[in-house]
């Protein structure tokens, strides 16, 4: 076939015939083409003067001889991609949005999100203007099908995990990580749906808008968008949102609902004044979760561990922005359930596992058997340690070495095999194993890693 560039360069004052079906490139488009180029359009192949055909799909073998024997006799023939590639490239985009906005053509939207060609500004102004007619974006073939092009266009290494472009966690993942602002407004306004979550943390997104608050680079106007949402569920991780401005922190702060006074405390980037307030008159829930997320100074610090108030020191003590002077003086408290915490605290000090053990409180011994940080000769030394439970937590930690949890899958124990079944870790042919047992299969459906082994080496989804 010939270059596009130069058929179209010599198809003035000609006509073009377009074979096969044209529904990606809708007849607004075509006609805009040929007002473009200076043509006309052929209404059969009898017709005089074609100086181009364009292929498109489902050809059938009487058009594709024909369109052969033309080609052999000097008439250019394309693909109908070459040209929808063409034209996007050529499209006046400010005039489209402006015709778009004006005379909203769906069928010339849907069109022109079908082809892949557009660039991705363009896309997102083009889907910004899509209307939804009121139903989800899984709820009707073209909306889904739209959904997918979203998807296919912008979730990460999408050749690699296709079977995602047309399901609904597709376009909810997307949301979730995209970090481009005109995309990141585009899907504001698409319909929300719910997903089915596995995860337990009730902070964990559940729908297409909740991810976007989930995402951290979603600009602050598109955030504060979301402040007109009469929908506590929203209004509570706005306001854990880290991008969430101050003003809009003290105007939270005077809220009742505990959720929404909870993502504040959750929001990394809380401000002194706002902690303060929440320490001081936040139900008992919110400081716990206050002295849980946020950091403190020292002094604050002095005044709650002297303030001696078990709940809250246990908080402080799972803490992972404390510094190592406020885990040492959590130590100090020796109250087993704040060392308990502390056992199971990711960003412990290297040093304090250790002193931590010599306790040989079972309780802080299991504690620190399931922390992921802890280091792995202390996790071989836990397994003399004769404790069931002890033992169930190693079985579902992730650092714990390789050859310890093959030796625990030769324990026929329910419950240790629901720990490694859980672990992300555990060897794939013990997990394969597992398949067989209903129960445990079960968990195997919430195990990332043997997710991503299934869909990787099997292709199931």
């Amino acid at each position: 076939m010939v270059r596009l560039e130069e058929a179209v360069a010599q198809v003035a004052g000609k006509r073009v015939l377009f074979l096969g079906r044209t529904r990606t490139m809708s007849e607004e488009d075509i006609e805009l083409f040929l007002d473009r180029v200076g043509a006309q359009r052929a209404k059969s192949m009898e017709d005089e003067e074609i100086g181009l055909i364009v292929l498109g799909r489902l050809v059938n073998p009487v058009e594709e001889a024909w369109s052969d024997a033309q080609e052999k006799a000097g008439i250019p023939v394309v693909t109908l991609e070459a040209l929808e590639r063409w034209y996007a490239t050529h499209i006046d985009a400010e005039s489209l949005l402006a015709s778009l906005t004006l005379f909203p053509n769906r069928e010339r939207m849907i069109n022109l999100l079908h082809n892949p060609a557009i660039g991705d500004d363009l896309f997102c102004d083009i889907l910004k203007r899509y209307d939804w007619e009121g139903l989800g974006p899984y709820e009707s073939d073209e909306n889904r099908d739209i959904a997918g092009s979203v998807v296919a266009r912008f979730y990460p290494d999408i050749k690699r995990n296709h079977n995602i472009q047309y399901s609904p966690v597709g376009l909810f993942l997307v949301a979730a990580q995209a970090d481009n602002p005109a995309l990141l407004e585009a899907l504001t306004k698409i319909p929300d749906y719910e997903i089915t979550q596995r995860s337990q943390d009730a902070w964990m997104p559940r729908s297409l808008h909740e991810a976007l608050l989930s995402n951290p680079a979603l600009p602050e106007p598109l955030l504060l968008s979301f402040l007109q949402k009469d929908e506590t569920r929203l209004r509570g991780l706005l306001a854990a949102h880290p991008s969430l401005p101050e003003a809009m922190q003290e105007r939270l702060v005077r809220e009742e609902d505990v959720w929404v006074l909870e993502g504040l405390a959750r929001n990394p980037s809380l401000s002194d004044a706002v902690r303060e307030t929440l320490m001081q008159t936040g139900p008992p829930k919110v400081r716990q979760s206050v002295a849980t997320h946020q950091p403190f100074d020292a002094k604050t610090l002095q005044r709650l561990v002297d303030e001696k108030e078990e709940e809250i020191l246990c908080a402080l003590a799972s803490n992972e922005r404390l510094e190592k002077e406020a885990f040492e003086k959590l130590m100090e408290s020796g109250i087993e359930s704040v060392l308990v915490a502390l056992a199971s605290n990711e960003a412990l000090p290297v040093e304090l596992p250790e002193r931590l053990e010599r306790t040989r409180m079972p309780s802080i011994l299991r504690a620190l058997a399931g922390n992921p940080s802890a280091p792995k000769a202390l996790l071989e030394r836990l397994t003399r340690v004769r404790d069931k439970a002890l033992y169930v937590a190693l079985a579902q930690n992730p650092s714990t070495p390789e050859r310890l949890l093959r030796n625990f899958s030769k324990i026929k124990e329910k419950d240790i095999q629901k720990a490694l079944a859980a672990n992300p870790a555990t060897p794939i042919e013990i997990l394969l194993a597992y398949q067989t047992d209903g129960e445990l299969n079960q968990i195997l459906k919430r195990n990332e890693a043997f997710g991503d082994y299934i869909r990787q080496n099997l292709g199931m989804q």
